[in-house]
């Protein structure tokens, strides 16, 4: 294991997060240096050498050597160290880094090598006791903060995690990643009103960008305080006033708060929107239309809106079921049908749009040729539902063909022989075509 290990250290750096700027062979200036000296550090550049062209067992043997004649030599500790971190000896790498560190503890290559054996021994302590030291030494490095914070979140210490970052903000200010780490870690304790928090001072820094805005609306809608998420929602629409979707999320919270005025005023600005998909204008008013209360007073005008969308996106086949269903619902049947045939005409795919246009068109005349003939088709597409058979049986019924009607019926009694529909049918058959 380490020879085959070995070869992969000398292309080993530390973590992106934590590059030092020094070398890890830093030592104090030399008034004089001695011959001693400079053997030893030919030896170092020999040692290194041998983990360069593959030799690693030369390397270990080399440094070895090294620290036989000098013991508290550090560069050589530290790559031993590196070594036996790299195939997994963690004792024997904590051994001689921390060596290195005893003889020369201001260098930060050292330290950041004992975190990743501390963390490697999953040791706590140790590991955030040399973040801490790390930091106290690098204070202006905020990547450094960040490192410790984690290191807290490994002891699983959530608290002094974020405390960690509650010192990046006081010493460099109120940041994106910071405060939505804190937001998370603030959830993941289950304290929803200081993660809220760490959103709202988002929100305030940065003024300009809606997201916090749009979240901080959302929750509080989802509390139903609805006069706080209007607070948010106002902030949008004063940077975004012609935004659809803050329009449709107004009108969502005062259908909320019983305001239909204000419910209807947002939703006409959100649905007039040209830049928004026929679809999904379409969609928003069918959502809103859903409400008993609102479709009591606003029905109408809202007919009108769909009206005008359809005029707008005449050709379009994508919003003619929502369309239709709009129709359907004021009774207008035979318009109804027309934009429920216009939709199967690009797509006979939806079981759900042929049932649709099979009622309207049975509202307008049971016994007309083309209901029939769609009924026939629906049949043979899905030949597993009721609505087509019946439609069949009783229209050939009402033609006087007593014996389609009763092929037809046969089918109804195969699909579903309990349904009241179909007792219903025969009884009237069987008095029929005696």
């Amino acid at each position: 294991m380490l020879f085959i290990l070995f070869i992969t250290v000398s292309c080993a750096g530390h973590k992106e997060t934590a590059v030092a700027t020094n070398s890890p062979y830093q030592r104090k200036p030399l008034i004089e240096v001695t011959e001693s000296q400079l053997k030893t550090e030919a030896q170092q550049i020999d040692a290194t050498t041998q983990i360069l062209i593959g030799k690693p067992q030369e390397a270990v043997e080399a440094f070895q050597k090294i620290l036989k004649d000098n013991p508290g030599y550090a560069p050589a500790h530290y790559e031993l160290g590196k070594i036996y971190l790299a195939v997994g000896w963690l004792d024997s790498a904590l051994y001689h880094t921390l060596e290195a560190f005893r003889a020369q503890n201001d260098n930060l290559w050292y330290e950041l090598q004992l975190t990743q054996i501390y963390s490697r021994q999953q040791d706590g302590k140790n590991l955030t006791a040399t973040w801490e030291d790390i930091v106290r030494r690098n204070p202006d490095r905020p990547d450094l903060y960040y490192d410790l914070s984690n290191a807290y979140l490994l002891s699983n210490n959530v608290t002094a995690s974020i405390e960690v970052l509650d010192r990046v903000e006081k010493r460099f200010g109120i940041t994106e990643p910071v405060s939505l780490q804190k937001q998370k870690l603030w959830s993941a304790i289950q304290k929803p009103d200081k993660a809220r928090r760490e959103l709202e001072k988002l929100a305030e820094a940065m003024p300009t960008e809606n997201r916090y805005n749009a979240i901080l609306a959302e929750s509080y809608m989802a509390e139903k305080n609805y006069n706080k998420a209007l607070q948010y929602y106002n902030r949008i629409l004063s940077i975004c006033p012609d935004d659809e979707n803050i329009h449709i999320s107004m009108a969502s919270c005062y259908l909320a708060m019983g305001d239909l005025p204000h419910t209807y005023h947002h939703i006409r600005l959100g649905v007039l929107n040209p830049e928004v998909s026929c679809s999904d204008r379409l969609t928003y008013l069918s959502e809103f239309l859903r409400n008993k209360g609102f479709f009591t007073f606003y029905s109408k005008p809202c007919f009108l809106l769909a009206d005008t969308v359809a005029q707008q996106c005449q050709g379009e086949s994508e919003h003619a079921f929502l369309y239709g269903q709009i129709l359907a619902a004021q009774e207008r049947y035979a318009e109804a049908a027309a934009q429920f045939a216009k939709k199967l005409d690009a797509d006979k795919s939806e079981y759900e749009i042929w049932e649709a246009l099979l009622v309207c068109e049975s509202m307008v005349d049971d016994t007309n040729r083309a209901l029939l003939d769609h009924a026939s088709q629906a049949s043979e597409l899905f030949p597993l539902h009721l609505r087509p058979y019946l439609i069949l049986a009783q229209g050939h019924l009402k033609l006087g063909d007593c014996q389609k009607a009763k092929q037809y019926l046969e089918r109804c009694e195969m699909v579903a022989p309990y349904d009241s529909r179909v007792k219903e049918l025969k009884q009237t058959l069987l008095q029929s075509c005696q």
